[in-house]
């Protein structure tokens, strides 16, 4: 196969995988549509129009080559014929093979979209066998005798003059965009050109001062307007011209709701429950990554509404409920131009006493501060990591964990998520999110030398307090927040950042920052409020994915890299932290000597690990010097005096393990402590490192923060 075919047929798989998810979803709502029929009832429009649906998506599947995908259409299809025929009674061994052959087919699809196998071939042979199995008994779906089907499934195009390429093709995503929204956006490009020519304008006029001095305090002023009437008028015509872009990533709730009913209709049959599903506003538009980012939450929710809340018909018909329960998603928009998605269940409501027990069993809350809860704040202790009302662990929930994923989630998306409910009558989650994902915003505050930004969203307050409105309460401090106590917390103590200890002036007031995530409140102390930064967060790579507390970082104008709190993180990090308290430090009373800096040198070629690292280690309380390679190191080692050393492996000139062999064969640095941190992870490596004379062996791939610190305080 040459290039052109190959593109062609990563094309052509493409358009299939769009296409074959609107079949399928078409399918799946007209499947769920015939169970919910009365017996008397005509089928026969929806019987048809899953049968057309069926049978274009082997067409589509037979125009790829993929034989698997066709092969297990056909078998449906013989079914849907068997029904339109009359030679097939409708029972519930039916609903359960399409279901489940319906689950099949997501799997052939998402094998293709990733290039992956995970559809075994006896896995296959059963489905077709179980549907084929219909032919022979139409009134159980049972085999009459047993037989097998001779067929391995390979889902890739198997005509033999066409060869598959061995990488996975890229994903092709697509949205729907009206032609009103994609002219608005070019009117508001073409503006652009007209701002380019200006700005060329102004470029050249200030490089012609620069020839003539003299000319500088006639003219510069005027330059100066005009450069800044220039930046108004360009901020506008960005700011409109980011808006309307995102208006294009608009997209309709209905595209998640869509897979809700046939998740619901799973958990409930596999439960033995009977449970109506209600959805109303799925038309309501928002912006597609936080629709993508919503899903997870969505089904825990949904999942804890099935298995926590709505009771079994035997259970309910105790309390005179109706034998099906219900479950009710509607999508708002209110006045602040909010989404809001209220789901609901008519169930058992949420238990207070067994989520009041839960919480003193994890640690989380004393029986004393438990019975100061009111009836508000309890049901929201379940959106707390290990918080929960079951007595057995499931594969559906139990585990304390879906909630609280839910609710982190949910924060991430800049949203805000609260639970109301009332015993044996039902639980209503209710979420708040913005239409689009704004341009992140945070404060920056310094604790020591270091530099943090706190997203805006997350801050309730940021204040400043007199040290006699803390209160010590059975040895943590606290303080008093909307009428209502909560943890006062030194986010030092939290990062592990080292502080110097001066002499403590009772009079100075304390500045600190109170921070929500899941209706939980806690007030961190800092050295210094900031301003206010808009800009966009940069994740993390693989190799720092473990890193905790942070989410990522942000460049200032000014080029500084900052690292951006994960607020949840940081908040459940706080919690299990023991800082010191005020009272405490005032009872020391004079003057301390300052803490000697102990300076850390940093080899590493690649400039984004260099700056994170630095970044981390100085949060420590640690000084930092960096170096690019073995080579520029070994200079300043010669020059300067370090506590110890942190280095990459891989770098050019001088590696890491070069770097060590050279330390350890000279006499003045032969002590001097060395970590590697390297992506290098086979035994080998290490054993290579520590031949050398490395004293510990990090590796990024499984690299944590706090890993790194705690190695540095051991080896120092």
């Amino acid at each position: 196969m040459n290039k052109k075919q190959e593109e062609f047929l990563k094309e052509l798989l493409s358009d299939f995988k769009i296409e074959a998810a609107e079949h399928r979803q078409f399918f799946v709502n007209a499947l769920l549509d015939l169970e919910k029929l009365s017996a008397n009832s005509d089928n026969r429009p929806i019987i048809e129009r899953m049968f057309r649906e069926i049978h274009s998506l082997k067409g589509a599947a037979r125009a790829v080559s993929l034989l698997g995908t066709e092969t297990l259409c056909q078998s449906m299809e013989n079914v849907l014929s068997l029904i339109k025929q009359g030679k097939l009674d409708i029972n519930l061994s039916l609903f359960d093979s399409l279901h489940q052959a319906v689950d099949l087919l997501d799997n052939l699809l998402e094998d293709l979209a990733s290039s992956k196998k995970t559809v075994r071939p006896d896995q296959f042979n059963r489905m077709i066998i179980q549907l084929e199995s219909f032919k022979s008994n139409p009134a159980t779906g049972k085999e009459s005798e047993s037989r097998e089907i001779n067929f391995s499934i390979t889902e890739t195009p198997a005509d033999e003059h066409v060869t598959v390429p061995a990488k996975p093709f890229a994903s092709k995503e697509t949205v729907r965009v009206s032609t009103d929204k994609l002219e608005t956006i070019l009117t508001h490009a073409e503006e652009l050109i007209a701002s380019k020519a200006t700005l060329h304008n102004l470029a050249m006029g200030i490089r012609s001062l620069a020839g003539h001095p003299s000319a500088l305090s006639e003219d510069l002023p005027g330059y100066s307007c005009d450069l800044e009437r220039f930046y108004r008028s360009f901020s506008r015509q960005i700011d409109d011209l980011l808006i309307d872009i995102k208006q294009t990533l608009l997209i309709p709730f209905s595209s998640l709701l869509e897979l809700l009913p046939k998740l619901v209709r799973d958990l409930s049959r596999e439960q033995g429950k009977e449970i109506d599903l209600r959805i109303r506003g799925g038309e309501i538009e928002i912006d597609r990554r936080i629709l993508e980012g919503m899903k997870d939450p969505m089904i825990h929710i949904i999942r804890n509404c099935i298995d926590h809340g709505i009771q079994k018909p035997e259970i309910r018909e105790k309390f005179n409920k109706p034998a099906c329960g219900s479950i009710s998603i509607e999508i708002s928009q209110n006045t602040d131009r909010q989404v809001v998605i209220t789901i609901s269940d008519d169930g058992q409501g949420i238990d207070p006493e067994k989520v009041v027990d839960s919480a003193i069993r994890q640690g989380m809350l004393s029986a004393e501060a438990a019975k100061k809860l009111s009836g508000k704040e309890i049901p929201d202790l379940i959106f707390r990591s290990g918080v929960s009302t079951s007595p057995f662990i499931t594969d559906i929930s139990g585990r304390g964990l879906g909630l609280a994923i839910a609710a982190e989630k949910v924060s991430n998306l800049t949203g805000t998520i609260r639970v109301e409910s009332e015993k044996n009558s039902g639980t209503r989650f209710i979420i708040m999110l913005p239409l689009t994902l704004a341009t992140f915003r945070g404060v920056i505050v310094q604790v020591g030398e270091q530099e943090l930004i706190i997203p805006t969203n997350a801050i309730k307050r940021a204040m400043r307090i007199d040290r006699s409105e803390i209160r010590t309460v059975e040895n943590h401090d606290t303080i008093t927040f909307d009428g209502h106590t909560i943890a006062l917390v030194r986010l030092s103590d939290v990062l592990g950042i080292m502080r110097h200890k001066q002499k403590i002036n009772q009079d100075a007031k304390i500045a600190l920052v109170v921070l929500s995530h899941a209706q939980r409140n806690i007030a961190f102390a800092v050295d210094r409020i900031s301003v206010e930064q808009e800009g966009i967060v940069k994740p993390f790579g693989p190799q720092l994915r473990y890193v905790r507390n942070i989410t990522g970082a942000t460049i200032l104008g000014d080029g500084r890299i900052i690292p951006v709190l994960n607020v949840p993180e940081l908040i459940e990090t706080a919690i299990r932290t023991k800082s010191e308290t005020y009272s405490a430090e005032a009872e020391e009373g004079a003057e301390t000597v300052l803490a000697e800096k102990q300076t850390i040198l940093v080899v590493e070629d690649s400039i984004t690990a260099r700056s994170l690292l630095r970044n981390i280690i100085e949060s420590a309380g640690f000084d930092v010097t960096t170096a690019v390679d073995g080579v520029e190191a070994m200079d300043v080692l010669k020059k300067e005096q370090f506590t110890l050393v942190v280095s990459d492996i891989e770098m050019p000139r001088m590696n890491g393990i070069e770097l060590t062999t050279r330390i350890r064969s000279d006499q003045e640095l032969a002590d001097l402590p060395v970590i590697l941190v390297t992506a290098l992870e086979s035994a080998d490596d290490r054993q290579r490192g520590m031949e050398a004379g490395a004293n510990a062996y990090i590796n990024k791939s499984n690299f944590e923060q706090n890993n790194l610190i705690e190695t540095i305080q051991r080896l120092i």
